[in-house]
């Protein structure tokens, strides 16, 4: 199917696309709420600035798609592969994304208000400047993430690694880091004021900055 055809029958009603091979498509802008692309080859696709809110993308594979600025809040893409998908100012509030792989996603700037990532693959990713506050993180793997400046307030960390991440300047105000492992991370600047640290793991990790005068 291509993007032509597939427009073509979401304008006519019709929602349920599972399965389907849009490897490469070209679909920016386009407007796809609550479409179903369960499962379906998404590989190199163009979805900038598309809505998929409410999208069921449950296992889709979205390898190397660039999803800049799409709208894909309360989107379902548990078990999804994003590896290398670009996401910069995307939308994804209360987004599904359980044990989704998202290593070495660029996601400058994404609004994950809210979502749930529990398990997901996180190792390498670029999240400057992200909104993940209320966000569910347990037992997510952020290995080398990068989450400098990024709002992590109340997000749930509870059991997550992340080992040598990049939490400078990062908000963790009443985040719940309960047994996760933070071994080598950077947190010059990081505010964890009223934070759950019970059972954490801070071995090797880089919490005062010297300033010189």
């Amino acid at each position: 199917m291509n993007a032509d055809e597939l427009l073509k029958r979401y304008a006519a009603g019709e929602r349920n696309f599972h399965e389907i091979n849009l490897k490469e498509a070209a679909l920016s802008e386009a407007f796809l709420s609550h479409i179903n692309l369960a499962c379906s080859n998404l590989k190199e696709i163009n979805l900038s600035l598309a809505d998929l809110s409410w999208a069921n993308l449950i296992g889709a594979n979205l390898k190397n798609a660039c999803l800049l600025m799409t709208q894909l809040s309360w989107a379902n893409l548990s078990g999804a592969d994003l590896t290398f998908a670009r996401l910069t100012g995307a939308d994804l509030v209360e987004a599904n994304l359980q044990k989704a792989n998202l290593s070495d996603t660029k996601m400058i700037g994404v609004n994950l208000t809210g979502a749930f990532l529990r398990g997901a693959n996180l190792i390498e990713a670029n999240l400057i400047d992200s909104c993940l506050e209320g966000a569910n993180l347990s037992s997510a793997n952020l290995t080398d993430v990068k989450l400098r400046g990024a709002n992590l307030q109340k997000a749930n960390l509870r059991g997550a690694l992340l080992y040598e991440a990049n939490l400078h300047g990062a908000d963790l105000r009443e985040a719940d880091l309960e047994g996760a492992n933070l071994s080598g991370a950077f947190l010059c600047g990081a505010n964890l004021e009223g934070a759950n640290l019970k059972g954490a793991i801070f071995s090797g990790a880089i919490q005062f900055c010297v300033r010189q005068v």
